[in-house]
């Protein structure tokens, strides 16, 4: 009777089993063994090198407020259009300005008719000191001087006001102080009193660096004055130091950028960075940032 014959994968799987059954461990256990050596190697390295966290360039919207108190007739841009410095972005009525001025205009005609009317009665009142019946000691000073100057003095004051409103006039057309994407614009027919945004626009470049980092980092590493650099920089700009500007006070929720792929939000402690100088980053773009410091308590 002939022995039964084992295929080769057979004759191997036993030469393994062997194998482990001598090292006392199977494939299984050795991956998970592996895999834990493995994270708790990263997690050393992180406690000791330093802090590395995910974050989005950043940049406040620039305001562009009405300079006098007006309404929308015109709009040039919509939210989400580029624009570059100059742009004109709205247009405001000149109507509220216009009858100011022409009140200043009508209390300047008044003042000029009231000089002369005082010129006037001046006249025919000195005329009377002079008068055979109404004799008065030689040297009196006249009135019509100190009359005049008081009333040029007044116009001055009207003229200076009108001129005011004439420059404020000039600036209701808004345009756009630097270049980037406007993010929100009056609407056509809207008030717009004076000192309030009409339009805002979005820079191109960001002027910060906003890190989320966990609740846990060592408070040396995010204190106000601290180091960061980017992690693999486009440029050289970039690669030099910037500085912890000021940290939020509770973790929040991440912007959408820094999401993974599970539906999930990630949150963090905000920790604000400035660009190093020359370095131009896009607004909404997703860095790395290390901060140089000590252990995580």
């Amino acid at each position: 009777m002939s022995r039964p014959t084992r295929t080769l994968s057979e004759r191997w799987l036993r030469a393994t089993d062997g194998f482990f059954d001598e090292l006392g461990m199977r494939p299984f256990g050795i991956l998970i063994f592996a895999a834990s050596t493995l994270i708790l190697l990263q997690l050393v390295g992180m406690a000791s090198g330093p802090v590395r966290a995910d974050a989005v360039a950043s940049a406040d919207w620039i305001d562009h407020p009405a300079k006098a108190t007006s309404f929308v007739i015109e709009v040039l841009v919509r939210p989400g259009d580029a624009v570059t410095a100059g742009t004109l972005l709205v247009r405001l009525s000149p109507h509220f300005i216009d009858q100011r001025i022409a009140r200043i205009d009508s209390q300047i005609e008044e003042t000029r008719n009231e000089a002369r009317l005082a010129q006037a009665q001046i006249q025919v009142a000195e005329q009377g000191w002079v008068s055979s019946s109404a004799r008065v000691r030689p040297g009196r000073p006249s009135l019509r001087g100190p009359t005049a100057a008081l009333f040029e003095k007044q116009i001055e004051v009207l003229e200076t006001r009108k001129k005011a409103l004439l420059d404020d006039r000039e600036l209701l057309s808004i345009t756009a102080s630097t270049e980037g994407l406007v993010a929100q614009v009056a609407r056509l027919g809207a008030a717009a009193p004076e000192a309030e945004s009409v339009a805002s626009i979005t820079p191109k470049f960001a002027s910060e660096i906003v890190a989320f980092v966990p609740a846990d980092t060592a408070p040396a590493a995010i204190a106000q004055g601290a180091e960061a650099r980017l992690v693999d920089p486009q440029s050289t700009a970039c690669s030099a130091a910037g500085k912890v500007l000021r940290r939020g006070a509770a973790v929040v929720q991440a912007p959408s950028q820094l999401a993974g792929p599970l539906p999930i939000a990630r949150h963090g402690l905000p920790v604000h960075i400035s660009v190093p100088v020359g370095c131009q980053l896009g607004v909404g773009q997703v860095v790395a940032v290390d901060f140089e410091a000590e252990a995580r308590p």
